[in-house]
């Protein structure tokens, strides 16, 4: 287990060299973040599994399994593809939730840089650590921004948000922290629906309450959640802009600054994966004027109880 002072960044140092190792995380420090650090590319994805980074510093150059006995690029370059292949969902900035930044001390051909950022990284350091432009603090600073990790209290959920779908099921049965919890109450507010994200309670549009349900609906019936737009009532585009609604309704109550949805970036969406589905009052949902409502909330129950 990771552990760190309460509040601070914690990095994941992926460098075989012990004294540079040592100034990378010194550095970190006078930044007021911690760090760990490992030489190899199996320590490394053995503590991503189960630790809790918010961004990783990988050494091209390190070692393969502890006991290797020479440091080699190539371990670096598939490292890089391992992290991206366990952590590749990005936020609505298309920037990745978990930021990798490659440092190498050697002189890169051009057809490596590209090469790493097509393999998923997002920045290089270059060693000396003195060399970079913009410096060493400013590229951090900006990856944890991009990463929408405004303090550490944000990075639970959105490190479970980088998850690939199969994994993410199984970090939150190891921490039930993670990502937040959605319950419907259906109660009416004029024209409005109630929902409660985390306590906090909220009133939709019918029609952003309508497309709720059915991704919850989907979530239900068949665990990952995917439906495409068309499921969701679209006409061409309109699916996009119905669940970019839903979205900025929501979102402002979801920690991390997460999207409240995914996008395969094929015409299917789902409720994004880190959002738990709580309590869900079908008393109220059956009393309903809509039957659509009506009929996805005994849906909801059939599937519930098989």
């Amino acid at each position: 287990m990771v552990k760190e002072a309460k509040g601070n960044h914690v990095a994941l140092v992926v460098e075989d060299d012990p004294e540079m190792a040592e100034e990378v995380k010194d550095l970190l420090r006078s930044l007021g973040h911690d760090a760990v650090s490992v030489p190899s590319q199996e320590e490394a994805m053995s503590l991503l599994d189960a630790g809790k980074f918010c961004f990783v510093l990988l050494d091209l150059q390190i070692k393969t399994a502890p006991d290797s006995i020479k440091a080699r690029v190539e371990a670096g370059k598939t490292l890089l593809r391992m992290i991206r292949e366990h952590f590749p969902n990005r936020n609505r900035e298309d920037h990745h939730h978990l930021q990798i930044l490659v440092m190498s001390g050697y002189a890169m051909e051009r057809h490596d840089v590209i090469q790493c950022l097509q393999d998923g990284a997002d920045d290089f350091i270059i060693k000396p650590l003195d060399n970079n432009t913009p410096r060493m603090p400013v590229k951090i600073d900006e990856c944890l921004r991009k990463s929408s990790r405004k303090s550490h209290k944000d990075c639970a959920v959105v490190m479970n948000a980088a998850r690939k779908a199969s994994q993410v099921s199984n970090a939150l049965t190891q921490d039930q922290s993670l990502g937040a919890t959605l319950s419907i109450t259906g109660e009416l507010q004029g024209k409005r629906m109630g929902v409660v994200v985390d306590s906090k309670p909220l009133f939709l549009p019918h029609a952003q309450f309508l497309l709720l349900m059915k991704l919850v609906t989907n979530r239900v019936q068949n665990g990952h959640g995917w439906i495409h737009k068309t499921g969701l009532g679209s006409r061409d585009g309109e699916g996009f802009k119905g669940l970019s609604n839903l979205n900025a309704t929501i979102q402002p109550f979801l920690p991390g600054g997460i999207s409240f949805y995914e996008n395969d970036m094929h015409g299917r969406y789902r409720m994004h994966t880190g959002i738990a589905v709580g309590k869900i009052d079908h008393d109220c949902l059956a009393g309903h004027w809509c039957k659509d409502l009506q009929m996805l909330s005994s849906e909801i129950q059939r599937l519930q109880k098989l």
